[in-house]
């Protein structure tokens, strides 16, 4: 393979490779700056500022760059312990709206926590908070995130009315009851990503990413402090709302931000990538950040042993024909020098990346065309693709590159749309969706999609054709799953312990749609009995046309959401065992909500608890039992909020 195939397969030009591979030299890790003087200055030259702003002069009282944070020492060690969250890597627990500790369940849902007591077979809430610290509006606030370690219930949510990522801790009892704690606000941008999530957990250790933007010319101001919130901080007439005047612990030093040298040629609108480390048990929340100063594009990703972001400048202002340059950083979680290569391309998401550290290298799948994971932007993905393979030994100062035989070359996205990728095994699987001109339901054109898999050792890459666009791509055992389709819902299996990768076996769903697209919405649960994990069941949240209730403002039939479960067989079979419906609505429900009143992150899961199986439909918990190849329904319970006095503005989503 030459270079030239390389740029035509991914659409780049050949001065993304005027620089040698990383060597030796290069190894020792990223540029740091040296002073605020040369901080402030770079930025002053990449990033134009509005006039009048100052940089932060030398007598500031956080200008001096020898500010006394205590490290923080993350151990990757991987943990076998049972989770109720689909987590992408093993050791690596990802916020979701529900979690569990024992046999409670807590619940995030619309600002609000809630636990419920499924000991000995009952189904019982037991109590509920607000998501945020009391007294506090939230109206402007969006709580999306929750991880539990030990005692400790931790929310992770923004704040449009304070401008920062918040950290909420509460005491979970014995019981199940819960205590509000501490909350803490670091200034951010906001870290949403309609796929991606931006909290982790690595045993005790908080991992959460934020996006800042230097903009007020101090850039230790515009670094993120650690500023706890106490009723008292501020006047009692905006103490909800005012982290500018409450005093705030630095957590980055000039010391901890660094560079790429390839962002010395006219780099302009970068932002500092923060990756911010916590120590959870700790009564007093401690916490360090490192900073990588880069373009806002952006993907993220948390591996047991360090966090991957993949930065890609923007294209607006390139010369036509001319590629945008990007960087792959690592930064090891026990605190070492964050590292950097040159790369070609971008990644489709956080489900591109696997890295192997027992093999010394990170697997990236990159397509041409490509901004990143913030906001909505993976959701349209197009071009080239291939398959990097990158040893840890090309990270370094950023001005090596990875080597042109770090690629494989792979059937391209093609058109603009969307795409799926995941890594199951030894495999990488990912998908391109295709507009066909075949009729379909009622003289309607469709979509199909193509699956390619490839091995992660040199072999054979082999594509097929599914229905319908692909929804996502999971694990399932030891093989994989493709969800795909329109106005049906197609569940297609490959097999990936056979000498050659293959479909397994199909199984569609009439008549229905996925209603939720958070990779967290889906769980698969081996059989106990089963040794390699191949026999099992799933379950996924998707709605049924024509069923439901009817909308008294808008006569129209609404969908009956519920959560489907599917058994796979002994000999590879998918077959529907049941449904967990939600009870239908008479018209609308005023819940009294006030923050977070928008189920971005969903509001559905398939919970399996034990031996137990749950569905979170909305405020409904409900418990089914799997008896001679049918679940069916034991219990419910209903947790809505009562309503408010008063007439309130939000209602059920």
């Amino acid at each position: 393979m030459t270079i030239r195939t390389l740029f035509a397969a991914l659409g780049v030009t050949a001065a993304l490779f005027s620089a040698a591979p990383a060597t030796a030299s290069d190894r020792r890790g990223l540029p740091a700056f040296t002073s605020l003087a040369e901080l402030s200055a770079f930025l002053d030259a990449h990033a134009p500022q509005e006039a009048g702003q100052e940089v932060c002069p030398p007598e500031h009282p956080d200008c001096p760059d020898n500010t006394e944070v205590e490290d923080i020492v993350v151990t990757g060690s991987r943990i076998t312990a049972p989770s109720i969250t689909n987590n992408q890597e093993a050791g690596v627990d990802e916020g979701d709206i529900v979690k569990a500790r024992g046999d409670t369940l807590i619940i995030l849902r619309r600002g609000r926590l809630f636990t419920i007591d499924t000991g000995q077979g009952r189904l019982r809430l037991v109590d509920r908070i607000d998501a945020y610290p009391p007294g506090v509006d939230g109206e402007d606030d969006w709580y999306d995130e929750m991880l539990v370690s030990g005692d400790r219930v931790i929310v992770i949510g923004y704040s449009y009315g304070r401008g920062g990522t918040e950290i909420n801790r509460f005491r979970l009892d014995a019981a199940g009851n819960l205590t509000f704690e501490d909350s803490h606000h670091l200034a951010s941008d906001d870290y949403y990503s309609s796929r991606n999530y931006a909290s982790r957990l690595v045993g005790d250790q908080l991992v959460v990413y934020s996006p800042v933007d230097p903009s007020t010319g101090d850039p230790l101001k515009d670094l993120p402090r650690l500023t706890r919130w106490t009723p008292d901080a501020v006047g009692q007439e905006d103490k909800d709302d005012d982290y500018e005047t409450m005093p705030g612990r630095p957590i980055v030093t000039v010391g901890d931000v660094y560079r790429a040298p390839g962002l010395d040629e006219g780099a302009r609108g970068l932002v500092f990538h923060t990756t911010i480390r916590c120590a959870l048990s700790a009564p007093e929340l401690s916490c360090r950040a490192t900073a990588v100063l880069g373009p806002d594009s952006r993907s993220f990703y948390v591996a047991p042993t360090a966090v991957y972001v993949w930065m890609v400048e923007e294209r607006w202002g390139l010369p036509k024909g001319e590629q945008p340059r990007g960087w792959l950083y690592r930064m090891p979680l026990d605190g070492g020098r964050p590292q950097a290569a040159a790369t070609v391309g971008a990644p489709i998401d956080q489900f591109s990346f696997l890295e192997q550290p027992e093999l010394g290298r990170i697997n990236v799948l990159v397509v041409a065309d490509n901004d990143g994971d913030g906001m909505g932007r993976p959701e349209t993905v197009a071009g080239g693709a291939a398959l990097l393979q990158l040893p840890f030994s090309r990270f370094g100062t950023g001005e090596g590159e990875a080597a042109l035989s770090d690629y494989r070359i792979l059937p391209g996205i093609g058109q603009q749309g969307r795409a799926q990728n995941r890594f199951v095994g030894d495999f990488l699987l990912y998908s391109a969706q295709v507009y066909s001109n075949l009729p379909y339901a009622e003289d309607l054109p469709r979509y199909e999609s193509r699956l390619i898999v490839t091995p992660l050792a040199p072999g054979p890459t082999l594509i097929w054709g599914v229905p319908g666009r692909v929804n996502r791509i999971e694990a399932m055992g030891p093989d994989a799953l493709v969800v795909s389709g329109e106005t049906d819902v197609f569940f297609t299996t490959f097999e990936l312990q056979t000498p050659r990768p293959t479909i397994g076996y199909q199984y569609v769903m009439l008549g229905s749609a996925e209603t939720e697209s958070r990779s967290h919405a889906f769980f698969y649960r081996p059989d106990p009995s089963s040794a390699d994990g191949s026999t099992g069941v799933l379950g996924l949240p998707v709605s049924r046309a024509g069923a439901g209730t009817v909308d008294p403002d808008t006569e129209e039939r609404a969908t009956l959401e519920t959560i489907t479960y599917i058994r796979r067989n002994g000999l590879g079979r998918l077959g529907e065992i049941g449904s967990l419906d939600a009870a239908p609505l008479n018209g609308r429900i005023d819940d009294g909500c006030i923050a977070s009143c928008y189920g971005w992150y969903g509001d559905a899961r398939p919970i399996f608890l034990g031996d137990r199986i749950f569905a979170l439909l909305g405020y409904e918990v409900i418990e089914g039992r799997e008896r001679n190849g049918r679940i069916r329904e034991v219990r419910r319970i209903d947790m809505t909020p009562p309503p408010p006095e008063g007439p309130r503005p939000y209602y059920i989503d």
